[in-house]
C-alpha cells in the first residue's frame, strides 16, 4: 500500500513539476549548441575557478531481490538522484527548467558517476527514458534517473544458514579525481527504501551511507558506499535441514531397542539413516558455492553423522561382546 502511495506521489510530483517548470528556453538551447567556446561540456562547472565540483547523492531503493550465495550477488532497483551547481546554466526564468530530452542531456556537463562493483547496470526506458533534470535559477541542478543493477557481494558463509551479511554498493567518478570532483551523500536521509520490500530468504536490518575514498595509482578518488545489512531467514532451513536431520538421528536410536541378535535389522537401520543424512548434506551443499572454510551447516551435518555412526559402533561392540560371552559359556560346558 505504501509503495502505491509513493508511486502516486511520484506521479503527482511530476505533474506538479510540469506546472512549476518550463521547458528549456531557446537561448539556453542555443548556448548548449554553440560549441565548447561558449559552453564546454567537457569542463566541470568549477574548473575555471580552480575548485573541485561538489556532487551530492541520494537514493530511493524501489526493489531488492534475494541475495544469491551461488553467484555472490544481488539485484537492486533504485531511483538515483544527483545534485550539483553549474553557474553557466543559471537563468532568469520565473520557474525552474525541466529537461526530458536525452539529446539535451548529452550536451550538458553531468557527473560521470558509475557503480564500481555492479556486474550489470541499465537505465529504464519504458515507456519513456526514466529520467528528469531540473535547473533552478541559480544553476542548481537535479538529475534523477531509475537504474537496475546486479551488484557483487562477497559473502562470508561461515555461519550459514545462521548468517547475516553486509554488502556494499560502491559509487564513484570514472574520470575525475578528488581535485576535480567530490561526491558525498546528501545530509537529509540519503538512502531510503520502499517499506514493502520483502525477500524470500533475507530481511533488511539496516541501510547506511558510507565513505570509501581511496588512493589509486592514478590519484585520490572520491567514493561513497551504500551499505546493505541483511539477515538470513532461518525458518526455511529449520524445516528443510535441521528438523529432518534431527528426526533421522532419533530414528537411528531405535536400534537400541532391537534385539542384539537382529543383525540385519540393526545394520539396515543404521546404514539407511547414514545414507539419508548424506543425501541431506549434499542437498544443503548444492545451494552453496565451493569455499575453503567450514560452515555452520557442515558442523551440524557432521555432528548428526557422528551420532548415527556411534549407533553402528555401539551395535558392533555389543554384538561382539554378546558373541564372546556365548563362546565362553560353550567352552565351560564342554570342559565340565
Amino acid at each position: 500500500m505504501l509503495s502505491l502511495v509513493y508511486f502516486l506521489i511520484s506521479v503527482m510530483s511530476r505533474q506538479v513539476a510540469s506546472l512549476n517548470s518550463y521547458p528549456i528556453p531557446l537561448y539556453m538551447d542555443e548556448m548548449l549548441n554553440s560549441g565548447r567556446y561558449v559552453y564546454d561540456k567537457q569542463s566541470t562547472p568549477t574548473q575555471n575557478e580552480g575548485m573541485s565540483t561538489k556532487v551530492n547523492l541520494s537514493m530511493y531503493i524501489e526493489g531488492l531481490s534475494s541475495f544469491r550465495t551461488q553467484t555472490m550477488d544481488f539485484q537492486v532497483d533504485v531511483y538515483f538522484q544527483q545534485f550539483w551547481r553549474d553557474a553557466r546554466l543559471a537563468h532568469n526564468e520565473s520557474k525552474r527548467i525541466l529537461i526530458r530530452d536525452k539529446k539535451i542531456l548529452d550536451k550538458m556537463w553531468h557527473p560521470d558517476i558509475y557503480f564500481a562493483n555492479a556486474r550489470i547496470a541499465e537505465f529504464h526506458e519504458v515507456t519513456q527514458p526514466n529520467f528528469l533534470i531540473w535547473i533552478e535559477r541559480d544553476g542548481s541542478i537535479l538529475y534523477d534517473t531509475r537504474i537496475s543493477m546486479v551488484v557483487m557481494c562477497m559473502m562470508n558463509l561461515a555461519k550459514w544458514p545462521l548468517d547475516d551479511q553486509t554488502c556494499y554498493l560502491r559509487i564513484l567518478s570514472y574520470a575525475y579525481d578528488v581535485e576535480q570532483l567530490q561526491i558525498a551523500w546528501s545530509d537529509n536521509e540519503p538512502i531510503t527504501r520502499n517499506p514493502n520490500i520483502a525477500m524470500s530468504d533475507m530481511h533488511i536490518v539496516d541501510l547506511r551511507p558510507g565513505i570509501c575514498d581511496g588512493n589509486y595509482s592514478t590519484g585520490v578518488w572520491s567514493c561513497v558506499t551504500a551499505e546493505f545489512y541483511v539477515k538470513r531467514e532461518i525458518t526455511h532451513h529449520v524445516m528443510q535441514s535441521y528438523v529432518p536431520t534431527t528426526l533421522i538421528v532419533v530414528i537411528s536410536w531405535f536400534s537400541f531397542w532391537l534385539d542384539v541378535e537382529a543383525v540385519p535389522a540393526r545394520v539396515s537401520l543404521a546404514i539407511t539413516t547414514l545414507l539419508t543424512l548424506s543425501t541431506q548434506a549434499n542437498a544443503a551443499r548444492m545451494a552453496l558455492p565451493e569455499v575453503s572454510y567450514m560452515k555452520a551447516i557442515d558442523v551440524w551435518m557432521g555432528t548428526c553423522m557422528m551420532f548415527v555412526f556411534g549407533v553402528m559402533i555401539e551395535f558392533t561392540i555389543v554384538n561382539y561382546a554378546q558373541r564372546q560371552g556365548k563362546d565362553g559359556v560353550g567352552v565351560k560346558t564342554r570342559i565340565f
